[in-house]
């Protein structure tokens, strides 16, 4: 049996939404029958304190015959409590002498009905010590409370029905299972078309690849057909044949040693080790690399860092992104070219980079592309310079992999700007 896949739409967004939604539901329409039966149980009892006042202003006060009157009530375990406004209690059905009674003006219930003309609480008894359901009721000489034992009865009556809940559980496993259903589909639908789009990407790469593999390879074959054919071929003809067939070898194991780590990038990222890493130390190294080509092309580097800059990354693949773009301006930006790479700032999570030179650039239509894999702003541009065509994709996959981002645009001066940021 497969497992779900808890990191599908369904258990992720989906079902913890509807079920937040279906508890709201519940606790609404609980809290709202509660009330509701609340106010009939208060309303109940609120009649019964307007019989017992009528019946007091007609008996002119008198309490004599009130045992008679609260008999008439459908609770027959009512108990009655008349209390005057300084809280005295005048009368009270279950209590026999009153005489000892505590004033009763700072009651809970008695309190909000001196407030509010009206007042319920559930609530033990100073009296008997038996708990009470009590509704007192403001008249113009006195309060009158009638209460009932909050027994096992009136908990239930005041107990909200179970047939919404009941109701709803099935609502909310239909919609709960439909969901499922829909989401796995379109899941399922998605996946599939991720499939056909990795595969579509795979088959273009490996056509890219064949392509780019097939020119240093035909070229390679044909220098050696021609050294094979033509044994008497002076020394000069043979060392030209030979330096070119190295050439195109030294270009083929580069274009492999690219795309092996372009390979690894996408489909092996938790192979790829990190460890402190010191920026300044690698743009040094690169500048070392490359010294005799700059040199060669008349090119001057600044560098301004303000200080360390450590990063925890990957140090093959943190070179790769300076090498790649030097590289890049060594190629194609021309000849005398300034180079600047500086630390534009920082924040709580990244280091900001600006990389530029003053080069001759290319157009705006072609950066959105610059990162592209085998992308040339000139179809022979690259084969031309010995280029692998994927230096800046590697740039710009090494920058992603290390959580950072990396765009392309013009600088004022002429040439290319990167603006990219490492993580800490």
């Amino acid at each position: 049996m497969n497992k779900p896949d808890l990191k599908s739409p369904f258990w992720r967004y989906y079902l913890p939404v509807f079920l937040l939604f279906s508890i709201i539901v519940l606790a609404f329409q609980y809290n709202r029958e509660k009330h509701y039966k609340s106010d009939m149980l208060d309303t109940q009892l609120s009649d019964s304190n307007n019989m017992i006042f009528s019946y007091l202003e007609s008996a002119n006060g008198s309490v004599e015959k009130l045992d008679s009157i609260i008999k008439l009530s459908p609770y027959s375990n009512i108990r009655v409590t008349v209390i005057d406004l300084s809280g005295k209690v005048v009368y009270d059905n279950a209590i026999g002498n009153v005489s000892f009674m505590e004033n009763h003006i700072n009651r809970k219930e008695v309190v909000k009905a001196r407030k509010n003309g009206e007042g319920s609480q559930i609530r033990t008894s100073h009296t008997n010590h038996i708990a009470y359901y009590y509704h007192a009721t403001r008249f113009g000489n006195c309060y009158i409370r009638s209460s009932v034992p909050f027994d096992m009865d009136v908990s239930a009556l005041l107990s909200p029905d179970n047939i919404f809940l009941y109701f709803w559980l099935v609502i909310t496993f239909i919609i709960i299972t439909a969901l499922f259903y829909m989401t796995n589909r379109v899941t399922m639908k998605q996946q599939r078309e991720q499939i056909e789009h990795d595969a579509n990407i795979r088959r273009q790469l490996t056509q890219q690849v064949a392509h780019e593999l097939k020119t240093p390879l035909s070229s390679i074959i044909g220098y050696m057909e021609t050294l094979h054919d033509n044994p008497d071929i002076s020394p000069e003809r043979q060392k030209f044949f030979i330096d070119r067939s190295h050439s195109q070898a030294v270009r083929l194991s580069e274009l492999l040693q690219d795309i092996l780590l372009l390979n690894q990038l996408n489909e092996a990222p938790r192979s790829i080790e990190m460890e402190p890493l010191l920026i300044n130390k690698v743009v040094e190294n690169v500048l070392e690399d490359v010294e005799m080509k700059i040199q060669e092309k008349n090119f001057k580097i600044n560098t301004s860092f303000g200080g360390d800059v450590w990063i925890k990354a990957n140090p093959i693949l943190v070179y790769s992104i300076f090498r790649n773009l030097i590289d890049n301006s060594l190629s194609y930006a021309g000849e005398n070219i300034l180079i600047n790479i500086t630390v534009t700032g920082e924040d709580a999570q990244f280091y900001h980079f600006m990389y530029n030179d003053n080069g001759t650039g290319v157009k705006e239509e072609h950066l959105p592309f610059l990162f592209d894999r085998f992308y040339r702003v000139d179809k022979g541009r690259s084969r031309k310079t010995g280029g692998t065509g994927l230096g800046l994709s590697i740039v710009k996959n090494a920058v992603e992999f290390h959580k950072g981002t990396i765009t392309a645009r013009t600088n004022n001066g002429g040439g290319l700007e990167f603006i990219f940021t490492l993580h800490k």
